[in-house]
C-alpha cells in the first residue's frame, strides 16, 4: 500500500512532543527500536518516532513480534515491516516466538515470549530504547483490572513511562487521539482479531466495562484513572524506600534474620514491604510471591501463636526463631 504523500505532513503535535520528551537526551546516532505489531497505536508511534528521530539526528529502527498465533501472522509482521520502513525506519527486524501456554492465560504467555524477544534484539542490536505504544485508555484498562483483583498501591500504579530500557511515550495520551493521527497520510492499521475476543479480559473491559463508564461517569474517567496510577506509584516509591532503608539498617539480615521486636514497631504497609524484599532477595520466586504469602509471614511477626513455617515459592520457608524472622531452604 502506498502511503499518501507526507513529505508536508508531520504528526500531531501532542504526539510529537510525547516522543520527544523521551528521546531528547539521547545522542546523536543512538539507535532507538518502535515494537510495532502493524496495529494502529504502534504505526501512529513509528510515524512518529521516524520524524522525532530524524530531528534529533537519532537511528530509528522497529522490533515486530511475530507471534505464530493465527495463519496469517508472517504475512502480517512482512506488511508491517513494509509500512515501517515507508515510515522511514532504517532498521527494521522480525522476530518470530513460540508461545508457550501458562496458567495465566495466553495473553500472558505472548507477552513473556515477545518481551523475552525485546531482549534479544536489545542485545544484538545494541538499541539504547525500544519504544512501546501503551495509551492513556490503556493504563485505565490496566488500572482496572487490577483493582478487582485487589492488587496493592504497586500494581495499580499501572505501567511507567519509563521502565529501564521500555519507553512509553504515549502513555498520557488518549487513543482516539493516536489512531486519528493516521488519517493524516492514510495509513491503514492491522485489526488483530484478539482485540475484539471477548475470551479475554482486557477485550472485555475494553468494549463493555470503559464505555459504561465514560456514560456514566463522564470523559475524564480515563484520565482520572490515569492520575490514580501516577499517585500510587509516587506513594509505593516512597514506602518502597522507607522500608529498604529499614532493611540497610539490619545487620547481616542472610545470618541474623529480621529482628521481631522491631519489624512489630513498623507500619505494616512498610513491614509487608520489607518482607517482601527480604523474601525476594533470600531467593523467593518474585511473580508467584503472593499478598497471600506476606501475610502468612507477617502472621509470624503480629500474630504469633507458634505456627509452623511458611512455605514460599522457590523453595524457601519463613520461620520464627529465637526473636527473629528468617528466610531458609526448604530443600533437603
Amino acid at each position: 500500500m502506498q502511503l499518501r504523500s507526507n513529505s508536508m505532513t508531520n504528526p500531531p503535535i501532542e504526539l510529537q512532543n510525547a516522543v520527544q520528551n523521551l528521546l531528547k537526551e539521547f545522542e546523536a546516532g543512538d539507535l532507538v527500536l518502535v515494537a510495532c505489531s502493524g496495529g494502529a497505536d504502534s504505526l501512529a508511534l513509528a510515524w512518529t518516532t521516524a520524524v522525532v528521530g530524524k530531528r534529533l539526528e537519532l537511528k530509528t529502527g522497529a522490533i515486530i513480534v511475530d507471534h505464530q498465533l493465527i495463519p496469517e501472522s508472517s504475512e502480517v509482521a512482512a506488511n508491517a515491516k513494509k509500512q515501517c520502513e515507508e515510515l522511514g525506519l532504517s532498521e527494521v527486524l522480525v522476530k518470530k516466538v513460540k508461545v508457550e501456554q501458562t496458567n495465566e492465560g495466553l495473553e500472558a504467555a505472548a507477552r513473556i515470549a515477545r518481551y523475552q524477544a525485546f531482549e534479544i534484539v536489545l542485545s544484538e542490536t545494541k538499541a539504547k530504547a525500544i519504544l512501546l505504544a501503551h495509551t492513556q485508555d490503556d493504563q485505565a484498562e490496566t488500572v482496572l483490572m487490577r483493582l478487582t483483583r485487589g492488587s496493592g498501591a504497586k500494581s495499580l500504579s499501572g505501567m511507567t513511562e519509563v521502565s529501564g530500557k521500555y519507553l512509553r511515550p504515549f502513555l498520557h495520551l488518549r487513543k482516539k487521539l493516536v489512531h486519528d493521527s493516521l488519517d493524516l497520510i492514510g495509513l491503514k492499521a492491522w485489526q488483530d482479531p484478539a482485540n475484539t475476543d471477548k475470551q479475554y479480559l482486557r477485550v472485555k473491559v475494553r468494549q463493555d466495562l470503559m464505555p459504561r463508564l465514560v456514560e456514566v461517569l463522564g470523559e475524564s474517567t480515563i484520565s482520572s484513572l490515569d492520575k490514580t496510577a501516577h499517585l500510587l506509584r509516587l506513594d509505593n516509591q516512597a514506602l518502597e524506600e522507607l522500608a529498604q532503608q529499614f532493611v540497610d539498617s539490619q545487620a547481616d539480615v542472610k545470618v541474623n534474620g529480621l529482628n521481631i521486636k522491631e519489624l512489630e514497631k513498623l507500619p505494616e504497609a512498610i513491614r509487608t514491604r520489607v518482607l517482601r524484599i527480604c523474601g525476594v532477595a533470600s531467593g523467593v520466586h518474585p511473580g508467584p510471591f503472593s499478598f497471600e504469602h506476606i501475610e502468612a509471614i507477617d502472621a509470624l511477626v503480629k500474630n504469633w501463636h507458634g505456627q509452623g513455617n511458611v512455605d514460599l515459592p522457590g523453595f524457601i520457608q519463613a520461620t520464627r526463631v529465637d526473636g527473629s524472622l528468617r528466610f531458609i531452604s526448604s530443600k533437603h
